[in-house]
């Protein structure tokens, strides 16, 4: 006769977990939509075989047990979905003050967590061999009033437009740029230096005519951003997410195929 209690008991706690369950379930997204650049950025983004960005995606998305749709887009109509929300985020993206209004880096204190990277990446300064423009560390010299090439929408423009030089940011590909150069219209073109490197290493018109500048312009870390309505509706999987990433990036599966990539 005293089983009835026991098996209320059993039941209240039962509906006292269910509810637990539901929330923590609903901490989760089915699924999660990223967006990334439309253009080739080698070796972390290409259109003809999966970069070391979308390999470096879905070793998280395995990890995370959680669906990952990655969509291409304009670089400037994918941050642009990212602040209004429509999607829950983006890669790759180094960080700049005025970017925390598109989503949210990663961050430690007021500062991007460096820890929590995709990965590291660098721009380079390209000229004309031969070529009177300089670039000492801390200055960009003989430009002569000639404006130096960019990339639109990436944060070189405004690092560029700090140094005091005039800016050519009106063309998104690398090569267009690249071409900007030999057809004289620029005074020398900033690249990231992976990508300038293959541009021109691939086309034997440009090797010819071109090189690069050291050191480099900068080094920085790139990150995936998440949007915030995303993070407002699911802090701790955003925490989780960025620490994936972080796990992936140091993991000796991902180490492999970077060093195997070509």
């Amino acid at each position: 006769m005293y089983q009835r209690p026991h098996r209320l008991l059993t039941g209240l706690l039962l509906a006292a977990l269910l509810p637990v369950g539901m929330a923590q379930a609903a901490d989760k997204p089915a699924s999660v939509n990223i967006c990334t650049e439309n253009e080739e950025s080698y070796p972390w983004l290409l259109k003809d075989r999966p970069g070391l960005n979308m390999i470096m995606m879905r070793q998280v998305e395995k990890q995370l047990g959680t669906k990952i749709e990655i969509k291409t887009l304009p670089w400037k109509r994918c941050m642009e979905e990212v602040k209004a929300g429509t999607m829950d985020g983006l890669f790759k993206i180094s960080f700049k003050a005025d970017r925390m209004d598109i989503g949210h880096y990663p961050m430690t204190g007021d500062k991007p967590d460096s820890s929590k990277r995709m990965l590291d990446d660098s721009y380079s300064l390209y000229r004309l061999k031969g070529g009177k423009l300089e670039w000492d560390g801390k200055a960009i010299k003989n430009a002569d009033g000639a404006a130096i090439g960019a990339q639109a929408g990436f944060s070189i423009v405004d690092q560029l437009k700090g140094l005091g030089v005039r800016v050519d940011d009106g063309t998104r590909s690398a090569d267009d740029n690249l071409q900007k150069l030999v057809n004289g219209r620029v005074a020398g073109v900033a690249l990231q230096t992976l990508e300038g490197d293959i541009s021109i290493a691939g086309k034997p018109e440009l090797a010819a005519k071109l090189e690069k500048i050291s050191p480099p312009l900068v080094v920085k870390p790139y990150f995936l951003m998440l949007s915030k309505p995303f993070v407002a509706k699911y802090p701790a999987f955003a925490t989780q997410v960025w620490d994936t990433v972080a796990a992936v990036r140091e993991s000796a599966e991902y180490k492999k195929q970077v060093q195997q990539f070509k």
